[in-house]
């Protein structure tokens, strides 16, 4: 088994291709178009950001953010972005990524002006449909559901007191937080079925059984695929 790599690196969000949104925000055509202006403009923003520094990468605000890249048995290569606070970002899941950079960064000036905070409209309603297949268990989709339904409640009171806008932000970050929490705990679950294979598989080696070694990792690497356990409703 190929051991973990660890590289400093930053954290990439940039490349963003969005085309539609979902749930509030495909009600009208004219609706579309701003989400996708606004997109197109907190591109744009980080693009800028990007310049300044010499890897043209976006660099987290707050802790070292360090790149991980797990080489399963399977074939399947899981590679992610993480801090000391869990996982900040994936390779293949932009959405996400943009959302924890601009959460990150007005949490350190502590400025949440209703402006930016509109500019995730579009980042927030595609969060679920872009989100990469192995990462769909029941729990991240209810944690993303989750996210969504609290910034749609934001979004739904631009007349909100100071005071109770700042409180619903911190209601769409506690919820963010949820769904960092389980996405680590779901990269976890790969790594673990996927060390119980190999250990199961040597065990039987040692043993001269290798016909038994390959029955029993072929077992238990068969529960990868169960770890992705949500289902779409039709």
């Amino acid at each position: 088994m190929k051991s973990i790599k660890l590289v400093t690196t930053t954290l990439v969000v940039s490349g963003l291709a969005f085309m539609s949104c979902k749930n509030d925000y495909k009600a009208k055509d004219t609706e579309v178009d701003t989400v996708e202006e606004q997109v197109n403009d907190l591109e744009n923003e980080m693009d800028k950001s990007s310049k300044s520094n010499s890897e043209s990468d976006y660099i987290m605000p707050s802790d070292q953010v360090m790149s991980k890249e797990y080489a399963m048995n399977d074939g399947r290569n899981i590679n992610y972005q993480t801090t000391q606070a869990g996982i900040v970002g994936f390779e293949g899941w932009k959405q996400f990524n943009i959302l924890t950079y601009e959460l990150e960064e007005m949490k350190k000036a502590n400025i949440y002006t209703k402006e930016r905070i509109g500019n995730l409209r579009g980042v927030i309603a595609t969060l679920d449909d872009s989100i990469p297949d192995w990462l769909k268990t029941e729990e991240v989709m209810e944690d993303v559901d989750d996210i969504q339904k609290e910034y749609n409640e934001l979004m739904a009171e631009p007349n909100a007191s100071e005071k109770e806008y700042k409180e619903n932000i911190e209601e769409v970050s506690e919820k963010y937080a949820d769904l960092q929490e389980e996405l680590t705990e779901t990269v976890e679950k790969y790594m673990k079925v996927n060390e119980k294979a190999i250990k199961k598989y040597n065990e039987q080696i040692e043993k001269g059984n290798i016909e038994k070694a390959n029955k029993k990792y072929q077992k238990e690497i068969d529960k990868l695929n169960k770890i992705a356990d949500y289902e779409e409703e039709k």
